[in-house]
């Protein structure tokens, strides 16, 4: 008999699943840390094993947290990282290279030629979207154009989760979300790829599976070796996933227009559902995991976001690090209750949180992390709290643009992702957006949003509508009207200061 639904996400920095049952509970979870491989400056990609690994230790201890019988979970979704290039696999499925992420940037001989050779109105006009290094395709035309060896033995191009998917069923798979989200092959008005794009670019269209499966759709059973190394029964129904800001998305029960849903993990997303009427060359779209036919995600967001914070305790938290895990201490509550003594705009200290250059709205891949206003009077709390507080910057720069291209805006913000532990956080954001902050009661986030996709998947709701039922959430956050005033001068100067900056991150990269 059904009783829980499991959903399994594959971040950039860890992968996270958790067991739901059927009234909506998270039951248990569990979470596995790993790392991202920067071999050069704005390079960044991953090993699918290692995120296979991680996928299957976190569904295996999942179920044993939560003493759940194998035979009582109903389906599974996986979703995950945009994976950019995709898996680049070889005809025994076996990867070829590291999997180039989203954070990569590497790719920008490859823009000049498609801006150059097919242009940004046409790309624009067929895809709904727009030319950069962020996007899927111009990575694969850097393997094709920059690892020949690679790209003649390439049977197929895999999602992060598309590849776990392929390890537990033995099927390949393909999300028209996912699909989507590639950009320019994609053909966003008819849902399909673009035999003419796809031909001028020299990418064989049978690089991806042929059927576009929706989110919610069936693709696959857990075969006999996925369920010895999962602890899942054998012949459990695995549902196609998707990107996993979307997902997150889908998780706070965002369906209607208007909902607009901001995803803190590694990155930042900002996202809002419409029917296809408001794309632009300046934001990503690609097909809602709901309903993907119809609805169209669309988002803003900022290269690193919590990455910044994660990169913070990396190198300057060694201590609260070093306490993480040893006692009951969380090495970021540890920094956060230091900065909550700072006060709203870190003492006159600003930072730009381009670390990894930036994505939608700005584009600018030689954008730069800045620290900006140091003095001898500045500790490291002030700096903790400025990178904070420019993220939300960030996540304001993305609501103003999507405001401005006349979206209207329910009234309260909805957060998901890590940022949500953090009061402080929480309460940052409120305050430099104006927005109210909405959070998922018990943190949601894509896992659970992979549940709920399994509940539709395997008719355990008859529609996404009945599933709002399944989420509640924390009291609102109202911004503080003292604070929001502090913050829109800083958030000026914040714009401001990149304006000045531009041409001279410009000049920087061109440096040896």
């Amino acid at each position: 008999m059904v009783k829980y639904l499991v959903g399994t996400d594959i971040g950039t920095l860890g992968t996270k699943t958790g067991v739901v049952d059927l009234k909506g509970r998270i039951v248990s979870s569990d979470y596995r840390e790993y790392a991202v491989l920067t071999p050069k400056p704005l390079w960044a990609e991953q090993w699918p094993d290692v995120w296979f690994e991680a996928v299957c230790a976190t569904i295996r201890s999942s179920l044993e947290k939560a003493n759940v019988p194998s035979d009582q979970v109903g389906g599974i979704t996986i979703s995950g990282l945009y994976g950019g290039s995709g898996i680049p696999c070889d005809a025994e499925m076996h990867p070829l290279r590291p999997c180039i992420i989203w954070m990569d940037r590497r790719a920008t001989d490859e823009v000049s030629w498609v801006n150059e050779h097919i242009g940004l109105d046409r790309i624009f006009e067929i895809t709904g979207n727009s030319i950069d290094s962020y996007y899927g395709y111009t990575k694969i035309l850097w393997i094709k154009n920059k690892e020949p060896e690679v790209w003649k033995r390439i049977y197929c191009l895999m999602t992060p989760y598309g590849y776990a998917i392929y390890r537990l069923t033995g099927n390949l798979s393909m999300d028209i979300c996912s699909a989507g989200n590639i950009g320019g092959i994609f053909d966003m008005h008819n849902k399909d790829w673009s035999d003419e794009l796809l031909k001028e670019m020299g990418i064989p269209r049978n690089f991806f599976p042929e059927h576009m499966a929706e989110s919610s759709e069936v693709v696959g059973k857990i075969n006999t070796e996925g369920a010895r190394i999962t602890g899942l029964s054998e012949g459990t129904p695995v549902c196609a996933g998707g990107v996993d800001c979307v997902v997150a998305s889908l998780s706070t029960g965002a369906f209607a227009e208007g909902d607009h849903v901001a995803m803190i993990g590694t990155s930042m997303a900002w996202g809002v559902i419409h029917s296809g009427e408001k794309y632009s060359k300046n934001l990503i779209s690609m097909p809602n995991v709901a309903q993907g036919r119809e609805k169209v995600y669309t988002f803003a967001g900022a290269a690193t976001a919590g990455g910044i914070i994660k990169w913070f305790r990396e190198e300057f938290g060694q201590v609260e690090k070093l306490l993480d895990g040893t006692v009951d201490v969380d090495a970021y509550d540890v920094l956060c209750l230091e900065a909550e003594k700072v006060r709203p705009g870190s003492d006159r200290l600003l930072v730009l949180p381009y670390f990894m250059g930036e994505r939608a709205p700005i584009w600018d891949v030689n954008a730069r992390g800045t620290i900006f206003g140091l003095t001898l009077y500045h500790r490291r709390a002030h700096i903790f709290r400025a990178c904070m507080e420019a993220v939300a910057y960030a996540l304001r720069t993305c609501i103003d643009f999507g405001k401005g291209l006349g979206f209207e805006l329910n009234r309260n913000l909805i957060m998901v992702g890590g940022a949500t532990k953090s009061s402080l956080w929480k309460g940052i954001f409120a305050d430099i957006t104006g927005f109210p902050v909405l959070c998922v009661a018990g943190g949601g986030e894509a896992p659970y949003g992979d549940a709920l996709l399994s509940a539709i998947g395997i008719g355990a709701v008859g529609s996404f509508d009945e599933i709002k039922g399944w989420i509640s959430f924390d009291p609102v956050i109202e911004p503080d009207a003292e604070r929001v005033h502090i913050y829109q001068n800083y958030y000026a100067q914040y714009m401001k200061l990149y304006e000045h900056l531009r041409d001279s991150f410009n000049g920087l990269t061109g440096l040896p």
